[in-house]
């Protein structure tokens, strides 16, 4: 995907209506939505809060696609090029490319969790230096955006770093790289598994927009079910991707 396409998802264009994704289409995901809600609420009265996670977010999924059929067209597109990339690290770098221009961002980076550990390891990054990587080389803390993001399984958004109590440990090396706001959104494999998080970063104070935030949680759901296919893969079968390596800058 080039960053022009990636571009076209944050436009304020106007998106097909309803009738646009067919009438039958159409109810048949409705149906769907609000049968997933009643076997959510049934799991979750009966204590199974885990699954009944798991389907609701099946659920804002439906939805998703009921109210923006145009960016769910594109994202599946998107996705669908992104299975056809070899490698663990070329799928990373591109998946980056694509959440840089969703979120409006020229910096930004991509980890992967340590199954065992949970720790966060970068794999992809654009715009930051040795210093950064550096002081984010592994992450296990629930102060920076990423690792909170990881440890709620939620996307979450600093607006200013400088008035976050939280991110008191990182503000150093925040004003050193130049970012003063950050967002980070997990990635979530099928059964609802930390996969990795995606980071955009900004210069100014910053809070993106409500829809950006979805087009980012819903490429990031789909780029998270691709992530844990390879990994989970034989190594033979991993296109090359045993060895990560250092954390590649995406080129713009």
């Amino acid at each position: 995907m080039d960053g022009s396409e990636a571009r076209q998802w944050t436009q304020d264009e106007p998106l097909l209506d309803g009738a646009a994704i067919g009438g039958r289409v159409r109810a048949v995901l409705e149906r769907t939505e609000a049968a997933h809600h009643r076997s959510a609420a049934r799991l979750r009265a009966s204590g199974q809060e885990e699954r009944a996670n798991f389907i609701e977010r099946s659920a804002a999924w439906v939805r998703f696609d009921l109210d923006e059929p145009l960016a769910t067209q594109r994202l599946y597109a998107a996705a669908a090029r992104l299975e056809r990339v070899r490698g663990i690290q070329g799928l990373a770098d591109r998946a980056l490319e694509a959440v840089l221009s969703l979120a409006r961002a020229d910096r930004g980076n991509m980890q992967l969790a340590d199954p065992a550990s949970g720790e966060l390891r970068i794999v992809s990054q654009h715009g930051f230096d040795a210093e950064f990587l550096d002081h984010f080389a592994v992450v296990d803390d629930d102060g920076s955006a990423c690792g909170r993001a990881a440890m709620c399984g939620a996307q979450l958004v600093i607006a200013d770093v400088i008035t976050d109590p939280g991110f008191e440990p990182h503000r150093r090396i925040a004003a050193a790289s130049g970012f003063r706001a950050v967002q980070s959104t997990p990635l979530i494999d099928k059964a609802g598994r930390l996969v990795g998080v995606v980071s955009t970063h900004y210069s100014r104070p910053f809070a993106p927009l409500a829809r950006d935030m979805r087009l980012i949680k819903r490429y990031a759901d789909l780029v998270g079910r691709i992530l844990a296919t390879r990994l989970n893969a034989p190594v033979a079968d991993r296109s090359g991707t045993a060895d990560l390596g250092p954390p590649a800058a995406v080129m713009p």
